[in-house]
């Protein structure tokens, strides 16, 4: 069956933003390594170069620099053009030349064709959300553990940066997942036809909502965001797409949705929900969808020792969503209905789920 064929094929690329960027291989040393005198040290001069390396590839991007590099130019002319001392410039771009970023023609610098894609204006947008989502994250998290005002509520963030970085990276993630959908049996003819329907719980932005009606002209959307700060975004943003018309940002919670047999696809970025409303969540979406139709779980989460699980786990928590990973969320989804529930293979960071609410009238 189709959807077998689709759990063997490589899924690649599914990481939001620009996945790994050269920041180094973090992983977990092994117990001999941290009897090594200075193990400890080291591991933290390999933080302090990760956290610098970001803040100098944000501030290629943030000072508009990285756009100034699609054709050759003398580092003075970049320094000018950037409004960034000339020192400062050369140094930014040693840190990108480490990485193979940039090539040097005599005097002049370009970007290398791997970094090409990223000095148009859309591609600029990508490298800076992708590096501001984790940086804000990260100084919110370090200062609220620092005032006591920690707790874990899940995604409160109110600071605009964030939620519009996040929401830029969910249009990136949904637009490279496009062409995966056609592994799903009958989803694409159900997504292009007159009246398909999405579902897109905790929305955000809208970023998934607002990619996915552009890219099928039939289809409309309901957007779940109960949170006011992020639903006021995804609202500007869909009347800035021109998408008022087809995409509907609702102030709802996915457990108060009593919508039925309505949606064709429905997308659940569950690491945002707290273990409390998960399996009635299931449930309210199972409903909600129309027989055949499929729902696609984003899960962070994972087990395993390394440096990225252990983030992951991090991220998942402050998030929310516990620290579910597939082998909890596969039964869940089992229980509430889902045949089948699948695994789609690849991903190292983010993972996804895909179930579909069994029709009838087609036994795959």
């Amino acid at each position: 069956m189709l959807w077998r064929a689709y759990a063997l094929l490589s899924h690649g690329g599914d990481r939001m933003g620009l996945g790994s960027i050269g920041l180094g291989s973090w992983h977990r040393p092994t117990a001999p390594s941290f009897r090594r005198p200075g193990a400890v040290l080291k591991v933290l001069e390999e933080a302090d170069c990760a956290v610098w390396s970001a803040s100098a590839l944000s501030a290629c991007a943030e000072s508009g620099l990285l756009g100034h590099l699609g054709k050759p130019a003398a580092i003075d002319e970049l320094s000018r053009a950037a409004s960034l001392p000339s020192e400062l410039v050369r140094t930014l771009i040693d840190v990108l030349a480490s990485y193979g970023f940039v090539v040097w023609e005599q005097d002049r610098v370009r970007a290398a064709p791997t970094l090409m894609p990223f000095t148009t204006p859309e591609g600029l947008l990508t490298f800076r959300a992708s590096l501001r989502a984790p940086l804000l994250q990260a100084d919110s998290f370090r200062r609220r553990l620092a005032d006591g005002t920690l707790t874990l509520d899940g995604w409160t963030h109110k600071d605009e940066a964030i939620i519009e970085a996040q929401g830029i990276l969910t249009r990136l993630w949904t637009t490279r997942a496009l062409p995966k959908l056609k592994f799903l049996p009958g989803l694409i003819p159900q997504l292009e036809r007159p009246g398909a329907s999405l579902l897109d719980v905790g929305a955000g932005a809208a970023g998934l909502s607002i990619a996915l009606c552009k890219h099928f002209p039939h289809l409309a959307a309901v957007a779940l965001e109960p949170a006011l700060h992020p639903a006021a975004i995804g609202d500007r943003h869909v009347q800035e797409a021109g998408l008022a018309a087809r995409v509907v940002v609702r102030r709802e919670r996915v457990e108060d949705m009593t919508d039925e047999q309505a949606f064709d696809l429905a997308f659940v970025p569950q690491m945002f929900l707290p273990d409390a409303i998960i399996q009635g969540a299931m449930k309210r979406v199972f409903r909600a969808l129309r027989p055949g139709g499929w729902l696609l779980v984003a899960v962070l989460s994972q087990e395993g020792h390394g440096t990225i699980c252990a983030i992951n786990r991090l991220k998942n928590l402050l998030w929310g969503g516990s620290m579910r990973d597939v082998s909890h969320l596969k039964p869940r989804l089992a229980a509430a209905g889902f045949d089948p529930v699948i695994r789609a293979p690849g991903g190292h960071s983010l993972r996804m789920i895909c179930a579909r609410r069994p029709n009838l009238r087609d036994p795959t």
